[in-house]
C-alpha cells in the first residue's frame, strides 16, 4: 500500500480493508468451520488440555492459534492447509503422549522432572534456583493453602506442569518453623504465636534452639535469623 492511499477519512478501508463486503459473510462461514474443527481437535487431544498444560501442550495451543488465524483473515488462503496443520499437530501430540506413557526417560526429557522445593520444613535452595522459584512465589502458594508455618510442611513438589503439590505432616506434633507471612504485614505477624525457644533461618527455614544460635546457618550458610512460629498459629 502506498503512502498516498492511507487516509483517515477512508472508513471503508479502515473497517473492511481491501476486501469486498461479501468477504464478511465468508469470514463468518470460515470462523464457524474453524471453531468446529478446534472443538473436535481439543476433544481428540483429551482432558489434559483442559487442565494445567505442559510445555508441549502449550506449543500445541499456540500452533493451533497461529494456523487458524491465516485461514480466517486471508481471502486468498483456503481452509484445507489449516486443517492439514491441525491434523498434524494432533498426531504429534498423540505420538508424544504415547511415547511418554511408555518411556520414563522420554517423559523426563519432554515434560521435565519434578523438583522437591521443601523437605522436612526446610527450603531446598539449590532446587529453587534451578526451577527459578523465588521465596515469595513459593510462600504465596503456601499461604493460599492456609499455611503460615514452614515447619509444618513435610514436602513441596514443583510438578512438571508448573503447579505446587504440598504435603503437610499428618500428626499433631508441634514443629516450630519459619513464619510465611509477608514482612509488610507486621500487624498480622504480631498476632501469631511464636516459640521463643527456637529461631529459624530466614533464607532456608532451618530451625535450631535459640541457646545454640550459630553465627551462620549450617544448611545455607546465611546469617539471618528470626524467632520461629509455632505449629498451629
Amino acid at each position: 500500500m502506498d503512502k498516498d492511499d492511507i487516509k483517515l477519512s477512508d472508513w471503508e478501508r479502515i473497517f473492511l480493508g481491501e476486501v469486498p463486503p461479501e468477504f464478511i459473510l465468508e469470514v463468518i462461514v470460515r470462523i464457524c468451520f474453524i471453531y468446529i474443527i478446534l472443538v473436535i481437535s481439543l476433544r481428540l487431544l483429551g482432558r489434559r488440555m483442559e487442565a494445567m498444560i505442559s510445555r508441549g501442550e502449550m506449543v500445541t495451543l499456540v500452533t493451533l492459534g497461529a494456523s487458524v488465524g491465516v485461514a480466517i483473515h486471508t481471502p486468498e488462503r483456503g481452509l484445507l492447509p489449516s486443517v492439514t496443520v491441525i491434523l498434524i499437530i494432533i498426531s504429534l501430540q498423540a505420538l508424544q503422549a504415547y511415547i511418554t506413557s511408555r518411556n520414563s526417560n522420554a517423559e523426563r526429557i519432554l515434560l521435565d522432572e519434578i523438583s522437591t522445593l521443601v523437605e522436612n520444613g526446610r527450603l531446598i535452595i539449590n532446587e529453587m534456583k534451578k526451577s527459578r522459584i523465588t521465596h515469595e512465589r513459593l510462600f504465596a502458594a503456601l499461604r493460599l493453602k492456609g499455611i503460615i508455618n514452614l515447619g509444618s510442611i513435610q514436602r513441596v513438589y514443583f510438578e512438571s506442569k508448573g503447579v505446587f503439590s504440598i504435603v503437610t505432616y499428618s500428626d499433631e506434633k508441634e514443629r516450630p518453623g519459619l513464619c510465611l507471612l509477608p514482612e509488610a504485614d507486621q500487624d498480622f505477624r504480631n498476632e501469631v504465636n511464636y516459640d521463643e525457644n527456637f529461631i529459624a533461618c530466614r533464607n532456608c527455614g532451618n530451625t535450631v534452639a535459640k541457646n545454640n544460635l550459630p553465627h551462620r546457618c549450617s544448611v545455607c550458610d546465611v546469617n539471618e535469623w528470626e524467632t520461629a512460629v509455632k505449629n498451629n498459629s
